[in-house]
This record gives C-alpha cells, sequence and structure tokens, in this order.
C-alpha cells in the first residue's frame, strides 16, 4: 500500500514561460517514521521504519518515480519492504485547478502467502499490486480515485477466505470470488498556516470488492514543520472506523504476537529531501 500519501495529486501552476523551466527536474528525500502506516493501517508493527523516494519530471508534466519502506513480516509473510514503482502525467487545466492520471505498481520482495503460518494453509500468491489512478486537485483541495488493476494486495477466496478472525469479526472475501475491482476513494487538503508549518487533513475509503467486513474508512490530520538544510518533521494522528475486522490481528509469521492493525495511532516522522 501506497505511504506517505507518496501518490498524492500536485498541482501545478504553468509557467510564464516554459524555456525558464528545466527540462527535468530531480528530486528525492529519506527519512524514518515511527511506524509504515498506509491507508490507516500499521503495516510495521508499531516498529520505526526507514522511507525514501525519487522522482524525475519532465516539463510536460509527465513523471516517473520510485518509493520505499520498510514492512513487517508479521503482516506480509517473509516480507521486509515495500518498493512502490509508478508512472503518470501531471497537467494544468489553469492556474488554480489540475489533473493527474498514472500507474502505481506497490511490490513486495520475498513475500508470499505460502509463507504464513499455518505452513501449506494457503496458496502460491504474491502481494503485489498495480492500481490505474486518477485525480485532480484545485488549491488546497484535491481529490483522487485508485483501482486496482489487480487482485487487492493478493486478496482472494484462497489467501483470504470467509472466517472468523482473531478480532472475532466474521469476514473475508466470498467464495470463488476475486477482488480486482477494488478501489480508494480520497480527499487531501493542505493548509499553510504560518512560520514554516503546515496542517493536512485526509479522509479515504478503501472498497473490496466481493468481501465481507474487509472495507472501511481512514482519516488523518498532520502537521510539519520545515526545519533547516531540507529537514523536516511531522506528526500525525490516524484512525480508522470499520476495520475492527483487524483487531487483534495475528502475526502471520507464527510466533503468537497480536496487534490493532487499524484503530488510532499517533506516528512521528522526519525527513530530509535533496
Amino acid at each position: 500500500m501506497a505511504s506517505l500519501q507518496w501518490l498524492m495529486i500536485m498541482a501545478a501552476a504553468p509557467p510564464a514561460n516554459a524555456d525558464e523551466v528545466p527540462e527535468y527536474t530531480f528530486s528525492s528525500n529519506i527519512g524514518v517514521a515511527t511506524d509504515y502506516i498506509s491507508r490507516g493501517l500499521r503495516l510495521n508493527w508499531n516498529r520505526p521504519a526507514l522511507q525514501g523516494g525519487a522522482e524525475v519530471v519532465h516539463r510536460s508534466g509527465g513523471y516517473i518515480g520510485a518509493n520505499f519502506s520498510q514492512l513487517t513480516d508479521q503482516y506480509y509473510a517473509n516480507g521486509s519492504v515495500e518498493v512502490d514503482l509508478y508512472v503518470g502525467l501531471r497537467q494544468p487545466f489553469d492556474d488554480m485547478l489540475s489533473y493527474d492520471v498514472g500507474l502505481g505498481a506497490y511490490f513486495y520482495p520475498g513475500a508470499n502467502y505460502r509463507d504464513a503460518v499455518p505452513k501449506g494453509a494457503y496458496p502460491d500468491k504474491r502481494y503485489d499490486t498495480v492500481e490505474a489512478i486518477f485525480g485532480i486537485s484545485y488549491r488546497w483541495l484535491n481529490l483522487k480515485y485508485s483501482r486496482c488493476l489487480t487482485d487487492y494486495y493478493g486478496y482472494d477466496d484462497h489467501t483470504v477466505p470467509l472466517s472468523i478472525w482473531n478480532s472475532g469479526v466474521s469476514g473475508g472475501v466470498e467464495p470463488g470470488k476475486r477482488t480486482r475491482g477494488s478501489g480508494y476513494y480520497e480527499a487531501n487538503a493542505s493548509f499553510d498556516i504560518g512560520h514554516e508549518v503546515s496542517v493536512g487533513l485526509h479522509i479515504g475509503r478503501q472498497v473490496v470488492t466481493h468481501s465481507s467486513k474487509l472495507s472501511y474508512s481512514d482519516y488523518k490530520i498532520s502537521g510539519t514543520k520545515t526545519l533547516p538544510h531540507d529537514w523536516s518533521a511531522t506528526v500525525a494522528l490516524s484512525s480508522t472506523s470499520g476495520a475492527e475486522i483487524y483487531n487483534d490481528f495475528i502475526s502471520v509469521n507464527g510466533n503468537g504476537q497480536t496487534l490493532d492493525i487499524g484503530g488510532t495511532h499517533w506516528v512521528f516522522s522526519v525527513n530530509k529531501a535533496f
């Protein structure tokens, strides 16, 4: 799952003179967060995660980029990192309105459902996912829809069958069904409140097709302080609703640990831009 709003829409005003804009613009960053929270779910088991990324943008609006984050094998069987690759086009309609269309592919090297405990209970299937992304941005507000072109992180009736989860909630993917076509709807807003501080607001809705109890909503409020030498620090409060099935989630690596993957949590991160 994409983290840190990696695939958020970026509003861009058209330049007064295209010749003044470099043909290519490169940016990169690296940082650490107290956990990896993506779409409201805690994916590094309440442990710090090293994260980073890079992006190249052509002055036409075309872009390509990559991001990574550490994650835990307690949620992704035999997984330790998420690598996201994305490509697309951002174009302004005018000074305030722009659109974004692209593809995002999320890879989990080495991670496979067959490695989940109990061994032999799950099929040979990867978590890798591809989404088509459509967005529009107006000034400080952006709206985005991401649609799965593959199964939603490997979910089908064999990898996530209908059952009673450790949370006590009964749910899963309906028999004979898959989750291709699942969608994530989100709205994001960002405000500069002065003193090099910005506030971000987010609301999202994950809809998992052909499933029971797997769809949920998430919310986040964050504050980011710009620091000297291209450093920044962010504190965020993330919460979910309708994600009770993920409560008391039992580790898939067989160590017996449990964790509320959803719910309400604080996360702190520091980041260096280059």
